[in-house]
């Protein structure tokens, strides 16, 4: 019997899409143990057929197993859910440690390395072109607040509605804004953190299928957040305050939510994938 989780993450924050992704203090774990035939289970109850396929993606080579996953994360809110299942139960089938074979297996399985990236590596990571990553700097002066509405918004959902192709404009402007977001987050900078709002990349496009995210944003940034995005595709809302208004911020972030989800803080997980 082997056992290992991952975080959740939330990717993209605002201009970054398919590239930054932050890892979040809320687990995945899976159990896998050798069996006669394979099987996958959530909580008590037998897996879907999509998640089924999903751990097996991961498999490999590997024997029969009985794959037994617990998770705290919310499916279809932004928060990488697929993502950890991958990073976990890859670590859990195989037993293998090593973080750069686990990332390539299970970002060649979710299709995008973002978010994988998080799972694995945790902290806050930017995934290259070239399949290379770095760790980036968060200022520890700055709280990371995350609104999740109870609302379901199905990745496969959120892709669809994206143009296949982005104006040069639209290009420029995302760079100077993933520029100016890397920075401000290293920085604290509130000059440099408030010209990275407002991405066109993938944000604006989504807006025809969700208001949510924009509502949130709009009350978290009136309660003084220094910054907030989509948390991935969303609908849950990735917001950055300081300690004197973290809690208006998450007032705020409530208040909007009326009691449909809820509005918390988290750490950010530095420890990425661990065995159990």
């Amino acid at each position: 019997m082997t056992r290992a989780s991952a975080p959740a993450s939330s990717a993209n924050l605002g201009p970054g899409f398919d590239v930054l992704a932050l890892a979040l203090d809320l687990r995945c774990r899976v159990t896998a143990t050798p069996a006669d035939e394979w099987s996958v289970h959530t909580g008590n109850q037998v897996a879907s057929a999509a998640t089924t396929e999903m751990v097996r993606s991961v498999a490999e080579n590997a024997p029969p197993q009985t794959v037994q996953i617990d998770s705290d994360i919310p499916v279809g809110r932004g928060l990488g859910s697929s993502a950890a299942v991958l990073v976990a139960a890859a670590a859990a089938i195989s037993g293998n440690t090593d973080r750069d074979q686990l990332f390539e297996v299970a970002a060649a399985a979710e299709g995008h390395p973002d978010n994988v990236a998080a799972a694995v590596f945790g902290g806050l990571v930017a995934a290259g072109a070239d399949g290379s990553l770095n760790r980036l700097a968060v200022h520890p002066s700055l709280h990371v607040v995350v609104a999740i509405p109870d609302e379901v918004l199905p990745t496969a959902d959120a892709r669809d509605v994206l143009p296949p192709e982005v104006p040069r404009q639209v290009a420029v402007r995302t760079a100077s804004r993933l520029a100016m977001l890397v920075e401000g987050l290293r920085t604290a900078e509130p000059t440099s953190l408030r010209a990275a709002l407002g991405d066109e990349m993938h944000e604006a496009p989504r807006r025809s299928i969700t208001e949510t995210p924009d509502r949130l944003i709009a009350a978290g940034l009136e309660a003084g957040a220094a910054f907030a995005a989509w948390s991935g595709a969303g609908p849950s809302v990735i917001g950055f305050a300081v300690e004197g208004l973290l809690d208006a911020v998450l007032e705020a972030f409530a208040d909007e939510l009326a009691g449909v989800g809820i509005a918390r803080e988290f750490a950010i997980d530095r420890e990425g994938v661990r065995f159990e």
